[in-house]
């Protein structure tokens, strides 16, 4: 009989291993509640669909991404900048320590022979003293307004937009896998939170036939029957309290794992929530793994980024081939300059100016800067394609695996559910030929354990169930229907 019970109490601890594996994450998601979650509340028979709306409105981690989205959108606006022309007004007041000057030499100026014969015995040269001229006064202010358009660039400005318009679907593709991821954790704590509770109430149900077990054992010991002595009365107060002990277990349990539910909602860390809906064995028809990896391949968050890196990877190729052309752009200036001086440079003809014109920059020697640029885009390109294939591979591996685990849980619950309802119909029997004295209090308790040990395994398999569908649809990247 000792045997049998330990046996049982094995079977039982590996029951709470897994349930204790299942919500092994609580603690840390609580110790990182957020700071900014909502108000307490109370929810009530809470449904799954309600769970993962409020978590979608609320959890933090999806308004980082919806930020990170309108960064990546500001980034492509700013890339788009620069198909428009650039203009910059330049002003600015100088102060010399003196006013400039020009100094023009002495030279003797020779007079044509016919303004000599006129003169009748002028001299022939004139001689001009040296003269030096004011230029400006010491103020000086200007303002220049410039403008500069490029013409072509060699393809760098769309490649660049093209950049920027790729990273803003990254960043959307990022705020999709974080909406399920968001989804799948709260099905995993949702799931968790069905799978306490109902190894709870099937913990209260055996410590209730366990103890009118033992209230029997001890009333028929007590009133001298033969076919029970105290050992027996022993055994079932010793199961008493094992199952007493198991049932705090679980209830501790779901209480953990409503407190991780309610965090990754978004909800603050004194906030109630109750679920009734029971774990459900119902699952849509049997998926095929070709058509779910062909899913996955449309719709998986992580291939669709690796995708547009590959756009990018191209992308960028095309940004470093513009090396090799020129660049035109179009130029013009309007420059007012004030300086309170109308002689010289500072002139009324020098006070107001403008130009125009196109330059041209065309590189002819880099030191082949520019082909390894271009071959180092090139191998980055192939890079990031291998990555794909990479993932792809290694996402079909993981729906294989997910649909192997699913097969089996599949297969648990059908086994399991059959082992309870036997479990259940051997407890019957042997309670009711306990009461007229055909089996003994072992025989009970030995049926109450095998009882909760068939029950969890059917709930852990349901559960399990669950957890692998969630865990698909979240690499599948589409909620199934």
């Amino acid at each position: 009989m000792s045997r049998k019970i330990t046996l049982a109490k094995l079977a039982l601890a590996h029951l709470n291993l897994s349930v204790q594996r299942t919500i092994a994450l609580s603690g840390l998601w609580l110790a990182a509640f957020s700071l900014n979650a909502a108000a307490s509340e109370t929810y009530q028979n809470l449904s799954l669909n309600q769970a993962i709306e409020i978590a979608l409105k609320n959890n933090i981690e999806k308004q980082i991404s919806y930020q990170s989205a309108l960064i990546a959108e500001s980034q492509y606006q700013q890339a788009l900048s620069a198909r428009w022309p650039s203009i910059t007004l330049q002003a600015g007041f100088q102060h010399r320590d003196e006013a400039p000057t020009f100094t023009n030499p002495a030279m003797n100026v020779a007079l044509p022979p016919a303004v000599v014969f006129a003169l009748q015995g002028a001299a022939s040269a004139i001689t001009v003293p040296e003269q030096t001229i004011k230029m400006f006064n010491q103020n000086t202010s200007t303002a220049t307004l410039q403008m500069l358009y490029p013409l072509y660039t060699g393809g760098k400005i769309s490649s660049i937009i093209n950049q920027a318009g790729i990273g803003k679907e990254v960043a959307q593709e990022e705020m999709r896998r974080t909406s399920l991821q968001v989804v799948r954790d709260v099905k995993r704590y949702y799931y968790a939170s069905q799978l306490t509770r109902e190894l709870d109430i099937t913990a209260k149900g055996i410590l209730s036939d366990l103890n009118n077990t033992r209230d029997l054992t001890k009333s028929l010991y007590e009133n001298g029957s033969g076919s029970v002595n105290k050992l027996d009365y022993l055994k079932t107060e010793m199961a008493v309290s094992y199952a007493k002990s198991v049932e705090i277990d679980f209830a501790s349990k779901h209480k953990a794992a409503l407190a991780a539910l309610s965090n990754t909602m978004g909800l603050g860390w004194d906030s109630l929530i109750s679920i009734e809906t029971p774990l459900s064995s119902k699952t849509n028809a049997n998926p095929q793994l070709d058509a779910l990896v062909a899913q996955a391949g449309q719709f998986n968050p992580q291939i669709g980024v690796l995708k547009l890196a590959v756009r990018a990877a191209d992308e960028k190729i095309n940004e470093a081939r513009s090396g090799y052309f020129p660049q035109i752009a179009l130029t013009a200036d309007t420059t007012h300059y004030e300086n309170g001086y109308d002689k010289g440079l500072a002139n009324g003809t020098n006070q107001n100016s403008w130009t125009i014109g196109i330059g041209l920059s065309l590189p002819l020697f880099n030191g082949f800067l520019t082909e390894h640029q271009v071959s180092a885009a090139k191998l980055q390109a192939n890079q990031t394609q291998d990555k794909q294939k990479l993932v792809e591979q290694g996402i079909a591996t993981l729906i294989k695996n997910l649909l192997i685990e699913y097969d089996a849980a599949h297969q648990q619950v059908e086994v399991s559910e059959q082992a309870a309802k036997l479990a259940d119909d051997h407890s019957d029997l042997t309670s009711r030929a306990f009461q007229i004295g055909a089996s003994k209090a072992e025989d009970m308790v030995h049926a109450s354990i095998l009882q909760a040990v068939s029950r969890g395994n059917l709930l852990r398999a349901r559960h399990d169930q669950q957890l692998h569908l969630a865990e698909l649809d979240y690499v599948l990247g589409a909620e199934a229907q």
